[in-house]
């Protein structure tokens, strides 16, 4: 999802106080967890969508894109191949134990420069899959590893290239398996000019967003297979962790297919949806089971702590949440509503700044309740975020209130009951 606006409008609307989120409890508190925020290096630009992940214990971001480069043209020509922002492959690596060094440049990530790569570490390895940028074909397949040995990185591709073109979906890993699920195609189905995120089908109708593949890298010459499809609301840019040996969507954006006058429909809360739903996935017997209702919200990263917790980082929710049988139901406050109608006479294709989340929640897969924590220290929509051990490292995103591709770096330790520390 594109939400840029320019850095003008952006310091208009964040000069007034931000929307709050509609914090209701679900399921009650979660007693004595709370996440404490710092601030690590600025990275060397605004980036929205690198394939971020932590290898050995170094945080690795690799391309993604941004309309706000700062000096990075200067210390990097080949930053955005002769032009001054947009698309990079530019690759750095950050180390916890020496944050002094800041961002060290590493090798760049192959392929066309491009944004949305769905990311996940397996082992001592960091795999990139897919991606997209504004040049034919748009969204791509391929899959990428980046490893190291000693001080070298190197990528290479595995061979597997999903079956679809995919991006702004969710990847984890459950022992050597990926897992992919949740995704979108940007693209323009049959009848529309304008390419955009559509999850309800991809480019020849692939079912990028609900389908579920799996890639074992033990044996990535097989191929990707397809598993159960997610059921329900079809979704990309949704809440995606593996959770002692199961795999939990919560949340996430519908983005129904268009045609004829409703391709040129310009509204972003006409295009996207919050998707209604929650699901956890079975491997063994290939099933989903369905969850209880959380907030309404989308773009919201996922990361998992103890192998119990899902923190959710940021996001943005839409005017209407999308069910299963294709009913909309209004979900705006009336704070939201305003400040929603006071973007819409900017521009209507444009998410408002002051609907940007800051906000941070904890689900506990054990008891299903979900719980505010400590919100960041600058908000965003689908930042990037890991976890390593009791350690979150969020980056960028969209939607800063310094910049709208945020370079800011911030850092979280996750403080748990000394009960809730042991895994299940």
């Amino acid at each position: 999802m594109s939400l840029w606006v320019s850095a003008a409008l952006v310091a208009a609307f964040v000069a007034s106080a931000p929307v709050p989120a509609t914090a209701n409890e679900v399921g009650g508190e979660i007693g004595g967890v709370d996440v404490k925020w710092s601030e690590g290096p600025e990275y060397p630009m605004g980036i929205q969508d690198s394939a971020f992940g932590v290898v050995g214990g170094l945080v690795v971001s690799a391309g993604g894109f941004t309309r706000h480069p700062k000096d990075v043209v200067k210390r990097y020509p080949d930053a955005f191949g002769g032009a001054r922002d947009g698309f990079t492959a530019l690759t750095f690596v950050f180390d916890p134990a020496n944050p002094t060094a800041g961002w060290i440049r590493i090798s760049d990530i192959p392929g066309p420069p491009r944004q949305a790569t769905l990311a996940v570490v397996v082992g001592n390895a960091l795999y990139a899959i897919g991606g997209f940028n504004y040049t034919a074909p748009y969204t791509y397949q391929t899959t990428y590893r980046l490893s190291r040995e000693q001080d070298r990185w190197s990528w290479t591709n595995v061979g597997a290239d999903v079956p679809w073109p995919v991006c702004q979906g969710g990847a984890v890993a459950i022992g050597s398996k990926i897992y992919v699920v949740a995704a979108a195609d940007y693209f323009a189905p049959s009848g529309v000019t304008e390419r955009n995120f559509f999850t309800e089908a991809g480019r020849g109708q692939s079912p990028v967003g609900r389908a579920l593949l799996v890639l074992d890298t033990r044996n990535a010459g097989a191929g990707w297979k397809r598993l159960a499809d997610l059921p329900g609301v079809s979704r990309a840019y949704a809440s995606v962790g593996a959770v002692a040996g199961k795999i939990y969507v919560l949340g996430g954006l519908h983005a129904p297919l268009r045609s004829g006058a409703t391709g040129g429909v310009s509204d972003l809360n006409e295009w996207y949806f919050n998707a209604e739903g929650n699901w956890r996935y079975d491997p063994p017997t290939d099933r989903w089971d369905p969850l209880a209702p959380t907030r309404d919200n989308a773009n919201s990263r996922a990361v998992v702590v103890s192998d119990r917790y899902l923190v959710l980082l940021g996001g943005y929710k839409y005017s209407n949440t999308w069910s299963v049988d294709g009913t909309r139901s209004y979900v705006y406050s009336s704070e939201e509503t305003l400040a929603n109608e006071r973007q819409r006479t900017v521009d209507a294709a444009m998410g408002a700044p002051a609907l940007m989340r800051a906000e941070v929640s904890v689900y506990d897969t054990v008891t299903g309740r979900q719980a505010s924590l400590s919100p960041l220290l600058d908000p965003s929509a689908w930042p990037m975020g890991v976890a390593d051990g009791n350690s979150i490292y969020c980056l960028g995103g969209e939607g800063g209130k310094r910049l709208w591709h945020p370079a800011t770096f911030q850092i979280g330790r996750l403080e748990l009951p000394a009960s809730r520390q042991a895994t299940r």
